[in-house]
């Protein structure tokens, strides 16, 4: 049987998109200016660690980190991430320097929003929202319902 593009099961079932963990990863490059940041997408958790550069008075010193965020509340285009934990230290001024980049990310009270509306890939579907996401191995699947 040959598979035929059905248009009622987009709009049905939502369209799906998959953002890796090496597009996440180019994308806080981008957008955070650190550069020693790798990301990891498992089916529970998504991991970033790296090392990031914290200035004391007039020194500099590289500092290890390790986050792991939970998905918990979607709205509209953007998924609200839970920061479960923080190693070695967990510091604010971290988790600051990386997602306190509004419009694509934002970070308050341990809580990041990642807007997808900052993402070409979505970016280029002017409707819908964000109808169901799911943590795979190395990515994040998300439906847009139009």
């Amino acid at each position: 049987m040959m598979n035929t593009f059905n248009p009622s099961n987009i709009f049905g079932n939502g369209l799906p998109i998959t953002l890796t963990a090496s597009m996440l990863e180019r994308f806080i490059k981008m957008k955070s200016g650190e550069q020693d940041v790798k990301v990891e997408i498992t089916p529970k958790h998504i991991v970033l660690f790296g090392t990031t550069e914290v200035k004391k008075m007039m020194f500099k010193k590289n500092v290890p980190f390790r986050m792991t965020l939970k998905p918990i509340h979607v709205e509209k285009r953007t998924i609200s991430f839970e920061l479960v934990e923080m190693k070695p230290i967990d510091r604010n001024f971290i988790n600051q320097k990386i997602f306190n980049r509004p419009p694509f990310f934002e970070f308050e009270n341990r809580m990041i929003k990642m807007n997808f509306n900052a993402w070409n890939i979505v970016k280029r579907i002017p409707v819908g929202t964000i109808k169901s996401y799911e943590l795979a191995e190395g990515a994040l699947k998300i439906k847009l319902s139009l």
